[in-house]
C-alpha cells in the first residue's frame, strides 16, 4: 500500500505550525511578553484553538484601564472582562496589576481582590480610589488574612487607608505605599507597621504624614527602607525608625522635622538626599555609623560631619558624594580625612548645585585630593576640554581611564543621573 504523505505546508501555514507545535511553557512566555493581558486575549483569539485557551494559564495579569470615567460603555466593558477574565483562571495567580483610577466602586474593586485571593495571588499591585475625596479606604478581610500574597503595592491617590483592626498579612514580604493617607492615630500607624510577622521590604513614596506627631516604623525583619517625599505639605513633625535587621535605607526629600534613628546595627548601604532639616544633621552619622556604602550630597555630608560629636564611621568602604562644579574641592580633602579607610570614592559634578557659592579650584589644592593610598582614578564624561588638574594627576596616579561616554550607575546604587563624575578607588 502507498505511504500516506502529508501535504506540504505553505510558508506561512509552515510559520504557524512551527510556532503552534512548540512547548507550553514557551507559548505562554511569548503570550506574556505581550503588553496588556487583553492584548492577549485579543491577538491569541485569532489563532489556533490551542493558543485560544492558553491565555488562562498565563502567571501574571495586567488589567488597566485606559478610557475617560464618563465613557460608560467602555467602562462596562472592562468591568465584565476583568470579571471573566479572573474568573476564567486555569492557575494560580502570580503577579495581578490592576489599574481603575475612579471609575468603580469600591465594592466591585473588593470583589476583584477578593477573586485574585481565591487564585493565591502571589504579588498584588492595585491602583484606585473613590470618586468621594472624602471617603476612607478599608482593606477588605480577604486580603489581610491572605496567606499566599508577597508582595502588595496599593496607589490611592492620596486617598486615606483606614488602619483600625489591620491585623494579618502573614506572608507579606514587600508593602509599597504610593500617594496613601496614613490615616489614624500615632499607636495605630505604629502597631500597623509592626503587623507584618515577615516584612522585609517597605516603601512609603509621598504619602501624606502631616497630621502624625510622630511616624514610628519599628519592623522585626524589615530589610529595606524607602521614604521619599517632595511636597512638604505631606511632612510629619517627627520620625522615628527602630529596624534592627535593616540593611538597605534610602530617605529622599522633604520627609520629618526630626529624626531617630535605634537599632541599626545591620545597616549595610544608604541613600540620603539633601532636602532634610531639622535635627538630622546632628543625628544622621551616629545613626548610620555602621554603614558601608553611602551616597550623600557633599556639602549636607560635610555639614552632618561638623554637628556630629563623633563622626566616625568605622564601615564605611563605598563613598558617593553629589556636588556642584568646583564647590567640593576643601571639603573632598576633609573628608577624606575623616575616612581614610574609604576604598572607593566617586564625586558626582552636577551642573546645578544648591550649595553655597563656588570657587575656582587651584593646583595645589587639586594636588592635595590625592593620597597615596590612590591608585587608580576613572573619569566620566567631562563637557569640553580636559581641566589642567586631570593632566596634572596623570602624573601622579599609577592608572587611569578617560571615557567619553554617558554616566553609567554606581555599581552599589542604582540610581540615574544626567552629570559629571569620577570615580576615586583606594587601594
Amino acid at each position: 500500500m502507498k505511504k500516506f504523505e502529508r501535504p506540504k505546508a505553505s510558508k506561512g501555514e509552515d510559520r504557524i505550525d512551527l510556532i503552534s507545535n512548540m512547548p507550553d511553557s514557551i507559548l505562554l512566555l511569548i503570550l506574556s511578553l505581550l503588553s496588556s493581558t487583553e492584548e492577549v486575549i485579543i491577538r491569541s483569539s485569532i489563532l489556533s484553538r490551542r493558543w485560544r485557551y492558553l491565555w488562562t494559564s498565563i502567571p501574571s495579569l495586567d488589567l488597566f484601564s485606559r478610557f475617560h470615567r464618563e465613557d460608560k460603555l467602555k467602562k462596562d466593558e472592562f468591568k465584565d472582562f476583568v470579571f471573566w477574565v479572573l474568573a476564567n483562571r486555569s492557575v494560580d495567580l502570580d503577579c495581578l496589576d490592576l489599574g481603575c483610577f475612579d471609575h468603580y466602586t469600591l465594592s466591585t474593586v473588593r470583589r476583584w481582590i477578593h477573586m485574585a485571593v481565591t487564585r493565591n495571588v502571589k504579588q498584588l499591585h492595585l491602583m484606585f480610589y473613590p470618586q468621594d475625596e472624602n471617603e476612607d479606604v478599608e482593606m477588605p478581610p480577604c486580603l489581610v488574612s491572605c496567606v499566599s500574597l508577597e508582595v502588595l503595592g496599593l496607589n490611592l491617590s492620596y486617598h486615606r487607608l483606614r488602619l483600625t483592626n489591620i491585623m494579618g498579612f502573614p506572608a507579606l514580604r514587600d508593602l509599597d505605599l504610593i500617594y496613601v493617607d496614613l490615616l489614624g492615630d500615632r499607636d495605630v500607624v505604629k502597631a500597623f507597621f509592626e503587623s507584618f510577622p515577615l516584612l522585609e521590604g517597605l516603601s512609603l513614596i509621598s504619602c501624606f504624614m502631616n497630621e502624625r506627631g510622630l511616624l514610628y516604623i519599628s519592623c522585626p525583619k524589615l530589610k529595606v527602607l524607602r521614604i521619599e517625599n517632595e511636597n512638604d505639605e505631606l511632612m510629619c513633625d517627627s520620625i522615628k525608625i527602630c529596624c534592627p535587621k535593616l540593611v538597605d535605607l534610602e530617605l529622599r526629600g522633604l520627609i520629618a522635622n526630626n529624626f531617630f534613628f535605634e537599632c541599626l546595627d545591620s545597616l549595610n548601604k544608604a541613600e540620603i538626599e539633601p532636602k532634610l532639616t531639622g535635627n538630622i544633621k546632628s543625628v544622621l552619622i551616629p545613626g548610620i555609623s555602621h554603614v558601608e556604602h553611602l551616597w550623600i550630597d557633599l556639602y549636607f555630608f560635610s555639614q552632618c560631619i561638623n554637628a556630629a560629636r563623633d563622626p566616625a564611621l568605622p564601615n564605611l568602604k563605598t563613598l558617593a558624594l553629589t556636588t556642584g562644579v568646583d564647590a567640593f574641592t576643601m571639603d573632598i580633602i576633609r573628608i577624606l580625612k575623616c575616612y581614610p579607610k574609604v576604598e572607593s570614592l566617586k564625586l558626582i559634578v552636577k551642573e546645578k548645585f544648591d550649595g553655597p557659592e563656588e570657587w575656582e579650584l587651584h593646583e595645589g589644592e587639586a594636588r592635595r585630593l590625592m593620597t597615596p593610598d590612590v591608585k587608580r582614578v576613572e573619569f566620566f564624561e567631562f563637557k569640553g576640554e580636559k581641566p589642567k588638574f586631570i593632566s596634572d594627576w596623570e602624573e601622579d596616579v599609577y592608572i587611569w581611564k578617560w571615557f567619553l561616554v554617558g554616566v553609567p550607575k554606581p555599581s552599589t546604587f542604582s540610581v540615574d543621573y544626567d552629570v559629571t563624575s569620577f570615580l576615586v578607588n583606594h587601594k
